[in-house]
């Protein structure tokens, strides 16, 4: 009976390792998306297009009540694009390419860096977001093309 649970377990960790999600994962990515660059890399192995927005990962979280949010994530790292966008009031989940397409022409509008003002940011985002004015709470999470990571809040 032990030799079971012995056996059982690994297999569990088999099958869950197995279960990855790639559906975040932006097929048509445009040729001059900013790319995170690793300082140690090589000469040769450098990304020199210019990127449209500086930052390389983007999470925006809007609470409105306890059941309705709008969320957006969005990772380009070497490994590639992910995007999400979920909005609970207009009933839209996009992943991948579609979320993608939906979010590019918004991050193109933010012009924020980590040195701007956290009421700044906030102001920004729900302009380009176009945020309904009742909400709780705006938490934004940024990692800019340099590596500085930032965290922006504004709660009601």
């Amino acid at each position: 009976m032990r030799i079971k649970y012995l056996l059982t377990i690994p297999m569990i960790a088999i099958l869950l390792a197995g279960c990855n999600n790639d559906k975040e994962k932006v097929e048509d990515v445009p040729t001059n998306a900013p790319v995170e660059q690793n300082t140690t890399q090589q000469a040769g192995d450098n990304v020199t297009d210019q990127a449209d927005y500086n930052f390389v990962e983007f999470s925006l979280d809007v609470d409105y009540s306890a059941t309705e949010s709008y969320e957006v994530e969005y990772e380009n790292k070497r490994s590639g694009i992910e995007a999400k966008l979920e909005d609970d009031r207009n009933n839209e989940r996009l992943q991948g390419d579609e979320a993608y397409t939906k979010l590019e022409p918004l991050f193109k509008q933010l012009t924020f860096e980590s040195t701007t003002s956290n009421d700044e940011v906030i102001d920004q985002v729900i302009k380009v977001f176009n945020i309904a004015d009742d909400y709780q709470s705006i938490e934004v999470e940024v990692e800019f093309m340099d590596g500085t990571e930032k965290e922006f809040k504004r709660i009601k």
